[in-house]
């Protein structure tokens, strides 16, 4: 027995590592227990597919549209479309400001839109220097952060401001923001195949090198002090501190995007046409995998009602998927192979 575990697990590394090196996409999971993650409803939504951000903001989902240059507000209650905010150039990153009922949307031109979370109309906008791609806001929602693919930047702006407080070169492409500690700010930087952390100075102070490749989610799990970033065919766990890998596990190619329930310690990932969660309690270990009825990256994980809503397109059509987490955080009772490795 001990032998034929062996030989599984050989196998499973194998798999992975030669999907790192390749293009060859890693096999999904084979579902040994029962089923965690559920498809339970598939809404229609107006415009052409294209979706770049999602996000909760006054208990409504807000989606930027990026093909139909619109924002969409969801209510997932009623599980319908309420509002829509259109003339929005191309939006894409979103950042929520829930103490002062806004958020910030990153738009075509470099320009910022300033939209109230309470009537959904703009209120203010703001230009930026270079591209704005990827948000993030501090805590205390006082500096948002700027990722601007274009120009390999990271920039920092004072939101009572709205001016630039400086700004760092990155060395890539910034594909998603996460902030730690006392306004220690994570980049994954794609094409350098990194995760860069920046102080409050705005000062690049870590560059930790990946043994993956296309870095793109990236989570922070504040009571670990992890880090969790989605790459090629697989997910990492890196310690905050130094970077140095702690576990990973193997995924559908083109998981891009990963939301993370501190509660129940899961973490749920899209792309790729799946669905994926993953239990972060001491360590890191497979769930679930679900093939994903939309072509659609953007993700957020709804904590009162255990839905995920992932928007996306369907033979042409623009739709909302609705997956339920069954038991969230729990694990198989067979875990793949792959999910023990570290």
């Amino acid at each position: 027995m001990r032998k034929i575990v062996s030989l599984v697990i050989l196998a499973s590394f194998a798999t992975f590592a030669v999907a790192q090196r390749s293009n060859a996409p890693v096999p999904p999971p084979v579902r040994t227990g029962p089923a965690h993650l559920s498809t339970v409803a598939m809404i229609d939504l107006p415009g052409r597919p294209g979706f770049q951000d999602i996000a909760f903001a006054n208990n409504l989902l807000v989606v930027s549209q990026t093909n139909a240059n619109a924002i969409d507000v969801f209510d997932p209650q009623r599980r319908r479309l309420v509002a829509q905010i259109t003339n929005i150039a191309q939006p894409r990153g979103i950042a929520i400001d829930a103490k002062n009922n806004r958020f910030y949307v990153a738009t075509a031109n470099s320009t910022i839109a300033v939209i109230s979370s309470q009537d959904w109309e703009v209120k203010d906008s703001f230009s930026v220097d270079g591209s704005a791609d990827v948000l993030a806001l501090s805590a205390d929602g006082m500096r948002l952060y700027v990722g601007d693919k274009a120009n390999s930047k990271l920039t920092a702006v004072d939101t009572s401001l709205r001016q630039s407080i400086g700004s760092t070169d990155l060395g890539g492409r910034p594909e998603s923001i996460a902030i730690g500690d006392a306004n220690t700010i994570y980049v994954s930087v794609q094409d350098q195949a990194t995760v860069v952390s920046v102080d409050p100075q705005i000062r690049v102070v870590n560059q930790f090198k990946l043994q993956a490749s296309q870095p793109a989610g990236l989570v922070y799990n504040a009571t670990s002090r992890r880090l969790y970033v989605a790459v090629r065919s697989g997910v990492l766990a890196l310690n905050a501190d130094n970077g140095s890998e702690v576990a990973r596990v193997a995924a559908p190619r083109g998981v891009q995007t990963l939301s993370f329930d501190a509660a129940s310690h899961t973490l749920y990932g899209a792309g790729g046409g799946s669905v994926i969660s993953l239990n972060t309690a001491g360590g890191l270990t497979s769930i679930d995998e679900l093939p994903a009825d939309v072509k659609g990256h953007a993700l957020v994980f709804d904590p009162n009602r255990k839905l995920l809503f992932l928007p996306g397109g369907r033979e042409g059509r623009s739709k909302m998927l609705i997956v339920k987490d069954l038991v969230p955080g729990a694990s198989q009772s067979s875990v793949p192979a792959e999910a023990k490795l570290r």
